[in-house]
């Protein structure tokens, strides 16, 4: 086995022995879900977006990804669920997002589900 082999099973071995428990299990935290946005509503300053979507009232908002294009930007938006034992029915739910740019009449795509869910 050449040498970078080894260093790359030594790397690999010591980062999950890092990330394991007293039990020697990975840690696990509420999962991340990808949620389906209804609509948006964009405020004055062309960079704060009120984000609607679906969810349940068992999670909370947990993070988006915005990925900017020329004339469109597509948004992912993440939600943490809190617990397993509660019914997935639909409940709107709203995220304010910041825009790292001006939206400056690009559409809005949930990138999901590759919607539009604003134009100008």
């Amino acid at each position: 086995m050449s040498f970078r082999r080894v260093a790359l099973l030594l790397a690999v071995a010591l980062l999950v022995a890092g990330c394991t428990t007293k039990t020697k299990e990975l840690p696990q935290g509420p999962p991340r879900e990808i949620r389906i946005i209804n609509n948006v509503e964009v405020a004055d300053d062309d960079r704060t977006l009120t984000v609607r979507y679906w969810g349940t009232e068992c999670e909370e908002f947990s993070d988006s990804e915005v990925d900017y294009g020329i004339t469109q930007i597509k948004i992912t938006v993440y939600a943490l669920v809190i617990t397993e034992e509660c019914q997935r029915s639909g409940l709107q739910q709203t995220a304010d997002i910041s825009l790292d740019q001006p939206l400056d009449n690009r559409i809005i795509i949930d990138a999901n589900t590759d919607t539009v869910v604003w134009e100008p």
